[in-house]
Order: structure tokens, then C-alpha cells, then sequence
């Protein structure tokens, strides 16, 4: 095997005048010797608690130095640096903590341009390991060493997630591959992560009551412990491929089973920029280009839910490669999830209703999906029907996603609603249903893409309810 040489790698949207070891190229870390796995993922509940403490420590501290400075009258943002040390603490930590960053990543619509483009890098530019700990790695999980595996297999990732980072690299018989191998360690952590997760959340200034319930706890915990089981990932890959096979525009890689085992897994590599690269130039794209490509993301999203009541959970725009030839690549089937009839139902009904312009009462529907709401009626009637009319606005008309307000309209009702909110609780099984939903609405604002969305629609709700 002939290592490819190593190079500078400047991950999309790269930010060149930071200092953070996050914008170094991938693999390479200060001069202060080289850092084992082990340090670069702080194992154990207090390590990896003292690290969230004291990046919640020095955020805390920047807002106020920096609140200081402006009323001074001097430049910056706080929410600027408090993004920064957000980036550095959960990109270093890896596991559940990155992840829950990439979720805030989601959801960060409300932050100014600048803190958005910091955080997104947790969808592509979460610090890696040195070659040597992956090359480690490949040879206990497969046997061999990579030499004997792979003709050629880079040593600098060319992207890093959560769980794991992606390699280019080359078999024997000719074909290019991408390949990912789990973080040494990482699944140790993912307890001490999911009991520290608030405290990354209020961090940021996003506290949550979400995992102050069991049920909810138990469900982040198992959805993210299924993700560290890569056959399991191979097998939701191949049951997608049935699921997206009647779109040919959307295209799911090729496995290597020969090559995959719990902590490696050996894919066709798609070519093309990712949603998040695509998206940095969208300005110079077409406006018509840019809704087929809306459009294509919609289908991968909902399309299996409404036919098959499966969500893909990580709708992030790493996730998403723009092919040649009008086709959109669908990456990451760790996170993906088989709802219940009864929720599934119920949110068909919804849609249906919305796309053809029909009262139904809310409350009566969403208990039926597993909600409980403690207030009284005619309020909960009030608040969720306030709750439809925003987040249904794109199935009402052809929908403009480039001016889309849905987030900063949430947040108003959250406010005039706020005790509420907290008396309505949401099935488990919806958490990662509405991480996909959120990551979708963040992918399609971001490619500013217009137009009619509901044709796809229609035809699917009209095949499903036949079926059911």
C-alpha cells in the first residue's frame, strides 16, 4: 500500500484567523509533541466533566469581558467567543458531547452569520486523531494492517464526525472508497457525555428540561449507543437503498461487507461537495438548481417516513454530497429509526391536512401519537394550533425559504407560552424525528431554495394511505 502524501487539508468553511487547534489541518496538533488518542478523548465522568465546567467557565467569562468591552465602545460580539470555546470543548470531547453540538449547530438560526459559521464546523471539523491510532484500529478490527487492505489509504481524514473519521482511500481492484473508523474510546465515554449533556446545553445558554426526564434520557442513550454499532449502520445503509430505490436522483453507496465490522465500515466514496460546501456559494447558483436540490433533500428525509414510517435522524448537511448528473448522495445510516403506527399516523394526518387546507383538532391527534398534555383544553388547543400555523407554513403554498422565520417565530410563542411548552410532553420516539425535521429546515434555509414542495408530497401521503 502506498500512502498518500500528506497534505494541508482545509476543511469547508474553515476559518483561517483563528487560533484553535481546530483550524490546523486535520491530524496535525501544536508543537507540543504528538497527542495519543487517549488524551485527545478525555475518558472518564469528571474528565470530561471538567472540561465542560471550564468551557462553561471561560464563556461565561467572555460574555462578561466582552459585555465589558462594548460598552466601552469596543468591537465584538460575545456570542462570537462564547462559539469559539463551544467549538474547541466539544470538538476536543468527541462522542455524545459532539454530537449534541452538532444538534446545536441545528438550531442556531437565532445566532448572528458569524457565531453560525463557527458552529457549523461541528458538522465537519471535529479534530481528529493522529493516522497512527486509526491504522491501529483497522488492523484490530479487520485483522491485517491496512497495507494488506488497501492499495493506497490516506492518512490525513478528509472528514471527522462524532464518532469516528472518514479516509480516502483506494482498494486493490481499482475502486475509491471512503473509509470510516470509530474513535478508539469513544464508546467508553458516551455515559459520562449523555450525564453531562445539560451542562454543555446551558453553556450555551440553550438549558433544557429534555433530560431531566428518564424516558428521555434512556432514549438519547439508546439511539447514540445503536450509532457505535457500524453492522448495524451497514444494515440500515442497505435497507435505505430499498427505501430510496424508487428515486434514481437520490444515491446511496456502496457497501464493502468484507470490509465493515462494528468500529470500520468501507464505502463507495461519492463524489462531489457536500451540502455544507455547496451551500457557502449558494448565491451564485441558480434559483431553479437550487430548489431541485431542495427538493431532492426533501424526498431523502421524508420520503421513507411517509412510506415506510423510518426517519434518516442526521439530516446535517455533511451528510449530503451534490453529484453530477442531477443526483444527490444520502451518507450516515447510523442514526435512523422505525416509528410507531400511531405516530406515524398521526403526522400523516397532520401533513394531509395542512396540504389541503383542513381543520383538525390538534389535541385529539397528538394524543393519539403518544403526547401528554397537562393544561387545560381550550389552551392547548390555542397554543398547538399557534404551534401548526407556523411550522406548517410550507405546506400551505409554494414556500420561500430564504426568508423563512419559523425559528425566531418558535421562539416568540416559546416565550408568550413558555410555561406551557413545559407541560406538554412529546413521545421519546419523536426526538430524533424532530432532530430530522430541524436539520432539514436548516438545510433547506440554507440553500435558499423557492418553491412548490408539495407535490411529492401528495403523491406519497395518497400511496400511503392505500397501503394502510
Amino acid at each position: 500500500m502506498r500512502l498518500a502524501g500528506e497534505r494541508p487539508f482545509a476543511a469547508p468553511g474553515a476559518i483561517e484567523d483563528l487560533d484553535s487547534p481546530l483550524y490546523l489541518p486535520f491530524g496535525v496538533r501544536k508543537a507540543d509533541g504528538d497527542v495519543s488518542g487517549d488524551e485527545q478523548i478525555p475518558r472518564g465522568r469528571l474528565r470530561r466533566l471538567g472540561k465542560i465546567v471550564g468551557m462553561s467557565t471561560r464563556v461565561g467569562a467572555g460574555l462578561v469581558s466582552s459585555g465589558a468591552r462594548r460598552l466601552r465602545g469596543e468591537e465584538g460580539d460575545p456570542r462570537l467567543d462564547a462559539a469559539r470555546k463551544v467549538l474547541d470543548t466539544l470538538g476536543e470531547l468527541k462522542g455524545a458531547a459532539l454530537k449534541v453540538g452538532q444538534t446545536m449547530a441545528l438550531i442556531s438560526d437565532q445566532l448572528p452569520p458569524e457565531a453560525r459559521a463557527i458552529i457549523s464546523q461541528l458538522f465537519s471539523q471535529a479534530p481528529t486523531l493522529p493516522f497512527e491510532e486509526i491504522a491501529r484500529v483497522i488492523e484490530q478490527e479487520l485483522g491485517r494492517p491496512p497495507g494488506e487492505l488497501f492499495a493506497e489509504l490516506e492518512p490525513t481524514p478528509f472528514a471527522g464526525a462524532s464518532l469516528g473519521q472518514v479516509h480516502r482511500a483506494r482498494l486493490f481492484s481499482g475502486e475509491e472508497v471512503a473509509v470510516k473508523v470509530q474513535y478508539p474510546g469513544v464508546d467508553s465515554a458516551l455515559e459520562a457525555d449523555l450525564r453531562n449533556v445539560q451542562s454543555v446545553l446551558r453553556a450555551v445558554g440553550l438549558g433544557s428540561q429534555l433530560l431531566d426526564t428518564r424516558e428521555y434520557f434512556d432514549e438519547m442513550r439508546r439511539e447514540i449507543t445503536a450509532e457505535l454499532d457500524y453492522r448495524r449502520e451497514l444494515q440500515n445503509l442497505e435497507e435505505f437503498r430499498g427505501y430510496l430505490g424508487r428515486w434514481p436522483d437520490l444515491v446511496v453507496p456502496r457497501a464493502y461487507p468484507q470490509l465493515c465490522t462494528g468500529k470500520v465500515l468501507v464505502l463507495e466514496r461519492l463524489e462531489g461537495p457536500t451540502l455544507h460546501e455547496y451551500a457557502r456559494s449558494i448565491e451564485r447558483v441558480p434559483p431553479p438548481v437550487r430548489f431541485a436540490v431542495a427538493e431532492r433533500l426533501s424526498r431523502a428525509i421524508l420520503g421513507p417516513f411517509v412510506y415506510h414510517r423510518v426517519i434518516h435522524g442526521d439530516a446535517h448537511p455533511g451528510n449530503f454530497v451534490v453529484m453530477e448528473g442531477d443526483r444527490l448522495g444520502v451518507l450516515d445510516y447510523g442514526s435512523a429509526k422505525h416509528l410507531s403506527k400511531r405516530f406515524w399516523s398521526a403526522y400523516l394526518e397532520g401533513f394531509g391536512a395542512a396540504l389541503e387546507g383542513r381543520q383538525v383538532y390538534l389535541p385529539t391527534l397528538l394524543r393519539g401519537a403518544g403526547f401528554v398534555l397537562d393544561l387545560p383544553e381550550e389552551r392547548a388547543a390555542q397554543l398547538l394550533d399557534a404551534v401548526a400555523q407556523i411550522v406548517g407554513a410550507p405546506l400551505a403554498g409554494p414556500y420561500d425559504w430564504s426568508r423563512d422565520t419559523m425559528v425566531q417565530q418558535m421562539m416568540g410563542l416559546r416565550a408568550r407560552y413558555a410555561l406551557d411548552f413545559l407541560r406538554i410532553r412529546v413521545p421519546p420516539e419523536a426526538l430524533l424525528f424532530y432532530r430530522a425535521i430541524a436539520g432539514l429546515g436548516h438545510d433547506l434555509r440554507s440553500l435558499k431554495a423557492a418553491g412548490d414542495f408539495r407535490p411529492f408530497l401528495r403523491t406519497a401521503l395518497a400511496a400511503s394511505r392505500r397501503k394502510a
